[in-house]
């Protein structure tokens, strides 16, 4: 849950839900369409790092899991999140919001890291409500505070903490490997 809590922070899809929430007023709508795409993104990522884990060592895909958080960490460092954050406006609150978690986290990062765990663990359900949970508590958060959290704290700091954050798991899993 950590991992993928910390991978959604200051992402450029929290920062396009709150903005929906701010433009549509309706965070309830938003929220549950939220909830929707991320069950179809966190599930697909979830059967894919269950066929990883029938084809791959456990301990090769260890070590993957390893590098690609210190990749996204480092990669974190150099995406430009004011550029990539964008508004998705809708008659429809919950499609919007299930459309812009479907479109923009297929091949996220937090996709990635839900492939990754659900190989290095091997336990499906616990993966995907870990992930599930995580992506309730950072972007309900944020739907709930709709903007007020991006005017009070500046989203490079935000997009820095994540990036050190990932890194710092990346490397704690590649110790637990070695």
């Amino acid at each position: 849950m950590i991992s993928i809590a910390a991978a959604e922070f200051g992402d450029k899809t929290q920062l396009a839900l709150m903005m929906l929430a701010a433009s549509l007023r309706r965070p309830g709508a938003i929220f549950s369409g939220m909830i929707a795409g991320y069950a179809i993104v966190a599930g697909l990522g979830v059967l894919l790092g269950q066929a990883l884990l029938a084809v791959v060592p456990l301990s090769l895909l260890t070590l993957i899991s390893g590098i690609v958080f210190v990749a996204i960490g480092l990669l974190m460092f150099k995406v430009d999140l004011d550029n990539e954050a964008a508004t998705i406006r809708s008659r429809n609150p919950f499609q919007a919001a299930s459309l812009m978690i479907v479109l923009t986290e297929l091949g996220d990062k937090t996709q990635i890291v839900t492939v990754a765990l659900a190989a290095r663990f091997a336990e499906p359900v616990a993966v995907f409500v870990g992930a599930m949970l995580a992506f309730a508590v950072i972007d309900g958060l944020s739907i709930a505070l709709a903007g007020v959290l991006g005017k009070r704290l500046p989203t490079d700091k935000i997009k820095k903490v994540s990036a050190v954050i990932f890194v710092v798991l990346g490397i704690l899993t590649l110790l637990g490997v070695l």
